[in-house]
């Protein structure tokens, strides 16, 4: 028999994110999809919970609305996260703090306000979003890729800190996601930039790459589903298109020859 979980969300109005609260919420789940807005459409079945990542208050009194009205947190998703383009030399250090402030910082403060309640409970299940520039890193996205793969070994002590109190802790890493977050990517600085034509070519392979070659979001939150219905999951997941491929890759291959592929790839 199924045990109905209580399941947050963050940056769950839109994207993969989206998608993960509505088909749980099918499922029976009792979601509570968290972002600073609600999402677009009115079609959304899960309980929207307003959520600053960036600001500490925000995250607290969302936290304890849960546990107001539902006692616990048996999973917790954090799925949001924003994009970054733009050459390091030219990226202006407040931007990819930014960047910093919702892919780490704000998962950082999420682990913190919901921590304490699966610690009292003595189990719960941490779902972090990573990405496959989690492990490796793409030209002209380095700050992107640099929070990804501070999540990725936040994520890996987390591992060893959590597991003595029943607490299971997960890593996804996505490939390729046609969702919004590269469409919402400002690369407003191309056309100034002394890395004008690399940082050209760079963009022509990733609307491709972002586009009609991506898998769907509904596809890839299929495949988490799968992975917190486990058990027992294994720690790392590659999910979407690609993914699973390239990090094989990049694990298997000595660095030059990696990065002279990724370079040829992406065109620099």
């Amino acid at each position: 028999m199924k045990t109905t979980r209580v399941v947050l969300i963050t940056g769950a109005t839109r994207g993969i994110g989206l998608e993960l609260a509505n088909q749980l919420a099918l499922r029976g789940d009792i979601v509570y999809g968290a972002g600073r807005k609600p999402p677009s459409s009115e079609n959304y079945r899960f309980n929207y919970l307003p959520m600053d990542l960036t600001d500490d208050r925000s995250v607290t009194d969302a936290i304890f609305r849960i546990i107001s009205e539902r006692s616990r947190i048996d999973v917790l998703i954090n799925n949001a996260g924003v994009g970054q383009c733009g050459a390091v030399e030219e990226t202006q250090i407040d931007d990819a703090k930014k960047v910093f402030e919702t892919n780490y910082w704000g998962t950082v403060r999420t682990l913190q306000a919901v921590l304490p309640f699966m610690r009292k409970a003595g189990k719960g299940l941490i779902v972090n979003v990573s990405s496959a520039a989690g492990k490796i890193a793409i030209p002209f996205q380095a700050h992107y890729c640099a929070s990804k793969f501070a999540l990725e070994g936040l994520t890996e002590a987390l591992n060893h800190e959590l597991k003595p109190y029943g607490i299971r802790v997960v890593l996804v890493e996505p490939g390729d996601v046609g969702t919004s977050i590269w469409e919402q990517t400002d690369k407003g600085l191309v056309e100034k930039s002394a890395y004008r034509e690399s940082l050209k070519r760079f963009l022509a392979v990733k609307e491709r790459e972002m586009g009609a070659s991506a898998d769907s979001p509904a596809s890839v939150a299929g495949e988490i589903i799968r992975i917190i219905d486990n058990r027992k999951p294994t720690f790392r997941n590659p999910v979407a298109h690609g993914a699973a491929f390239v990090l094989a890759a990049r694990k298997l291959l000595p660095d030059g020859i990696f990065l002279k592929l990724t370079a040829r790839n992406y065109k620099v």
